[in-house]
């Protein structure tokens, strides 16, 4: 078995590499630079010239409110390009994984299973339903995972930012009428090693459900454990005040039958506590 990890470099590619890497699995790993998944040459030459069994596709467009501008973009490279990658790994015979997000829902229900109608909001959301259709489509045993909130060790991230802007400020506004549950990318990583040789659609994300304000009022409460920091208070705002350019949906929550993941905030001390330690 060898996998070839894409998006080399995020916070979702890097925590699978290290699970990858504690397991004794062989991987390869490439960022854009190296594989441009909007060339369908590079991504041919990829398919020609390396042997891999797995494809697992931690890359895409992630700018949600970006994408309401430039959703030809998102679309490419959240749509046609996991096509792609779904027609090649067919034709190779490689086991694809993809990742899919909670904006694929309108946020009408309290929780949303694997078989649960979908209709997202924003052209972010749109380009991850392209994706998920074209996948299946031509790939249908390709392993599709939904995921939300995530965060990690690595990257760009809620948990990062929130770091950073109570080290910065006194008071911070945080949206509290938008539910979800956070997924800690150490945690999904291991659940996508236990489905290597699974098909079909799954959803993970930790156990706990929050919003995105009382996320950032538990961060706040593990950093002040570890140092004194600026931020007094954090506020919770609405979504209409906060005034993304991008629709969200309320609630988001996935609903995870088929795992019994840990409570996020598990990785949260994870990730507070790695952080210091790279002090």
């Amino acid at each position: 078995m060898k996998i070839w990890i894409i998006g080399r470099w995020g916070t979702l590619a890097l925590a699978m590499q290290r699970k990858c890497r504690e397991k004794g699995i062989d991987f390869i790993a490439t960022s854009r630079k190296e594989v441009d998944l909007e060339s369908e040459e590079a991504v041919k030459a990829q398919f020609e010239t390396l042997a891999f069994t797995h494809v697992i596709n931690c890359s895409g467009y992630n700018a949600v409110d970006q994408a309401e501008e430039e959703s030809d973009k998102a679309h490419t490279l959240n749509g046609e390009a996991v096509g792609l990658l779904a027609r090649l790994s067919k034709k190779k015979g490689n086991k694809l994984i993809h990742f899919s997000t909670d904006y694929v829902f309108d946020g009408k229900k309290e929780g949303y299973e694997e078989g649960d109608k979908v209709s997202p909001l924003s052209e972010y959301g749109k380009s991850k339903e392209l994706g998920e259709k074209l996948l299946m489509e031509h790939c249908p045993e390709a392993c599709l995972i939904r995921t939300s909130w995530l965060f990690g060790r690595d990257g760009n991230h809620f948990v990062k930012t929130m770091m950073k802007l109570m080290e910065e400020k006194e008071t911070l506004g945080v949206v509290s009428d938008q539910r979800g549950r956070p997924t800690y990318a150490d945690d999904l990583a291991e659940a996508v090693l236990s489905l290597l040789d699974k098909s079909g659609t799954y959803h993970f994300a930790n156990e706990g459900e929050t919003t995105w304000h009382s996320f950032a009022e538990v961060i706040k409460r593990k950093l002040e454990k570890k140092k004194k920091i600026r931020c007094r208070k954090v506020n919770p705002i609405t979504t209409a005040t906060f005034g993304a350019k991008a629709k969200r949906p309320t609630s988001s929550v996935l609903k995870t039958e088929k795992f019994s993941p840990p409570h996020w905030e598990i990785g949260l001390d994870e990730v507070v506590s790695d952080a210091f330690k790279l002090k």
